[in-house]
C-alpha cells in the first residue's frame, strides 16, 4: 500500500467510475483496476462493487476513503509548507517597515525572533514612529510596509484591514479611577485630554464622537502621554497593550470607554510602487503574526476583521 494506491482510490470512490478516475489520472483502466485489486488483497476486505450503473462503495471502503482524504490532505498540507519554507529562504533583499508607537511592544517577537527564522535572507529596517509620520514615510518611499491605525489612508496607498483594537482612557491610578468600570466621552470631554497633534485618528475619532469640543494638551510621544496621564495632568486615549507595563506597574489605569471607541489596524503599502518579493514575504509574516498574536490572547482588546 503506497500514496499512489490510496490516491488512485480516493478518485475511484469520488468519481464513482473506473473509466472516469483512469482518464483524470491518466492511466488505463486495467492498471487501474490492478492497483484497486491489490489494495483490497493487502486490507482483506471488499471496497468497491462494480454495478451496472456504476462503482457502490462498501462501508469499509467509506471508513478507507475518510481516512485516506484526511492523509492526502495531510501530506499536501506538508509538501506545500516545505515547498513553502525553501521559497522563503531563497528570498532576500532589505524591507523598511513602520510600527506605530502602541504597537511595538505587541510586535518586539516578530522584529526579534521570528522574521529570523522564516525569512533569513531578508534584513529588516523597522522604524517607529506616531502613525502621522509613518504615513509621510510610506508615501515618500522611505519604508516599503506599516501598519496603520484608522480608516484614513491617502490614495496612494493599499490597506489590508487585520484587526480592530479598542481605546481604553489612560488616568492617573487614583482610587476613584481603579473603581470605575467604565467612563464616557462626554465626562473625558469636560476634563483635559492628553492627544497626539493633528493629523491623527485620535483627533478624527474625538471630532467624530465627542459631544464637546475638550481641552487638548498634545504631545506626540507615549512616554510623556503615560507621565501627564500618570501625574493627573488628564487622560489619553491610547490602547490597553500599548502601555502594558505602565498599567502593570500601577502608575496609570485603563477605563474602558462606554461608547467603545476602536480603530481599524491595517498593514499599509505604497499603490506607486510594486512590492519586492523580500517586501511581499515580510507582509505575510507580520500579518500571520497579527493573527497568531490575537488568535493567542497576546494581542488585548483585539478582534480580526
Amino acid at each position: 500500500m503506497d500514496l499512489r494506491q490510496l490516491r488512485t482510490f480516493v478518485h475511484v470512490a469520488e468519481l464513482k467510475s473506473f473509466t472516469k478516475a483512469a482518464s483524470l489520472l491518466n492511466i488505463s483502466q486495467p492498471a487501474l483496476s490492478r492497483q484497486m485489486r491489490l489494495l483490497e488483497e493487502e486490507l482483506g476486505t471488499k471496497l468497491l462493487h462494480r454495478t451496472g450503473r456504476g462503482i457502490w462503495v462498501t462501508n469499509d471502503g467509506l471508513a478507507l476513503l475518510e481516512r485516506c482524504t484526511a492523509l492526502l490532505n495531510e501530506f499536501e498540507s506538508i509538501r506545500v509548507d516545505f515547498s513553502s519554507s525553501a521559497k522563503m529562504a531563497m528570498v532576500s533583499g532589505t524591507v523598511g517597515v513602520g510600527i506605530p508607537v502602541p504597537a511595538s511592544r505587541i510586535l518586539t517577537d516578530l522584529v526579534a525572533n521570528d522574521r529570523a527564522s522564516r525569512m533569513p535572507g531578508v534584513s529588516l529596517r523597522v522604524v517607529e514612529g506616531f502613525s502621522a509620520l509613518i504615513h509621510e514615510w510610506l508615501i515618500s518611499g522611505s519604508i516599503d510596509l506599516a501598519i496603520l491605525y484608522g480608516p484614513k489612508v491617502h490614495r496612494v496607498l493599499d490597506r489590508e484591514v487585520v484587526l480592530v483594537e479598542k481605546l481604553f482612557a489612560i488616568m492617573q491610578a487614583t482610587d476613584e479611577n481603579r473603581a470605575r468600570k467604565a467612563i464616557s466621552l462626554a465626562e473625558l470631554s469636560s476634563r483635559p485630554l492628553i492627544v497626539p497633534h493633528e493629523p491623527h485618528v485620535i483627533r478624527d475619532l474625538l471630532d467624530m464622537r465627542a459631544g464637546r469640543t475638550p481641552q487638548l494638551m498634545q504631545v506626540d510621544s507615549i512616554t510623556l502621554m503615560v507621565g501627564l496621564a500618570r501625574a493627573g495632568r488628564g487622560s489619553a486615549l491610547l490602547p490597553r497593550g500599548g502601555v502594558a507595563e505602565a498599567i502593570d506597574a500601577g502608575y496609570v489605569v485603563a477605563v474602558p470607554i462606554e461608547e467603545d471607541l476602536s480603530w481599524d489596524v491595517s498593514i499599509c503599502y505604497s499603490n506607486l510602487r510594486p512590492l519586492t518579493e523580500a517586501a511581499q514575504l515580510t507582509m505575510r509574516i507580520i500579518r500571520e503574526e497579527m493573527v497568531r498574536l490575537v488568535k493567542h490572547g497576546h494581542w488585548p482588546d483585539a478582534v480580526l476583521r
